[in-house]
């Protein structure tokens, strides 16, 4: 979601808040400050201090990522007439109205998504239906990146700051996607075998780690949750299989809180996705996720 305003972000830490199941006092002691400096903070009211609100957010598993949004926000100018007042034969003013786009939270109500009344889109760059899961940008880290000595010891170093920074922005994350993102900075159409087990060697200790049908995922703090709120993303940017259950849970929990059955919440959380057809293995999966929902009451 885009946070423009001190309510958006006070929105966003509450509804984080609550999915996992933590009570204000729960995060203000996780976190380090004051219950009603955070009751502020959620109502929009406070000013808060940096370094209190970055401890907040990284107790909740967010990072702030800061872009440049003038380009989307001002697409285009319009030309327009004077008005009538100009009288016959007077030269038209061209006046040059910048319309910014409107960005609301929730521009397509969930209910209707939920019913298959409107169709949701599946962008990277729609936030419209809350979080958005986006790549790793590695630029951000002023590494030199060279291909030669991907598998040299001494690179190890480089390969382990750059697995650190693909958990904390896209964790939790399956391991072997880890892997991934380190090959094709460097080039690679995939991930070896080799770069894999390099990856996993050079994983920070201090992060949480869970299974998923044999595949290891890694959490971007000390604990690992039970649920995670839902990101969306294009299939290109990250392809369902590659979405951990706990985070498809939640996308299912929507479906489920609008009276769907489990059934019908796969075939919703399948069009959700982008597919055009939904094979069995990815029904059982989906039915997994409502399950999980269900059991923990997430779509209460």
């Amino acid at each position: 979601m885009y946070v423009r305003r001190p309510r958006d972000l006070g929105l966003l830490i509450r509804e984080r808040r609550l999915l996992l199941g933590w009570s204000q006092r729960d995060l203000a002691m996780r976190s380090g400050v004051g219950r009603q400096w955070l009751v502020d903070l959620e109502k929009g009211k406070a000013a808060a201090p940096l370094h209190l609100l970055i401890q907040t957010l990284d107790a909740l598993g967010l990072v702030i990522r800061i872009f440049d949004d003038t380009p989307a926000r001002l697409p285009m100018s319009r030309l327009v007439d004077s008005g009538p007042e100009a009288g016959p034969g007077a030269a038209r003013d061209r006046i040059v109205r910048w319309r910014p786009r409107v960005t609301a939270p929730f521009d397509v109500p969930a209910r209707q998504i939920a019913a298959g009344q409107a169709e949701p889109r599946h962008r990277a760059q729609d936030q419209g239906a809350g979080l958005t899961y986006e790549p790793t940008d590695f630029e951000s880290l002023g590494e030199t990146i060279t291909k030669d000595k991907l598998y040299q010891p001494e690179y190890r170093a480089v390969i382990e700051r750059m697995v650190t920074h693909v958990i904390r922005s896209e964790g939790p994350v399956f391991d072997e996607l880890v892997a991934r993102r380190i090959a094709r900075v460097h080039g690679l159409a995939r991930a070896t075998g080799k770069l894999l087990q390099i990856t996993r060697d050079v994983t920070d200790p201090v992060f949480a780690r869970s299974s998923e049908d044999n595949r290891s995922i890694v959490w971007p703090g000390a604990d690992s949750q039970k649920l995670v709120p839902f990101r969306d993303a294009s299939k290109e940017v990250r392809d369902h299989p590659d979405v951990p259950l706990v985070e498809l849970a939640s996308l299912a929990a929507s479906f489920l809180a609008a009276g769907h059955t489990i059934s019908k919440t796969a075939e919703l959380m399948s069009r959700r996705m982008g597919l055009k057809r939904m094979a069995e293995n990815t029904r059982s999966r989906f039915e997994a996720a409502a399950e999980l929902a269900r059991s923990l009451g997430a779509d209460q």
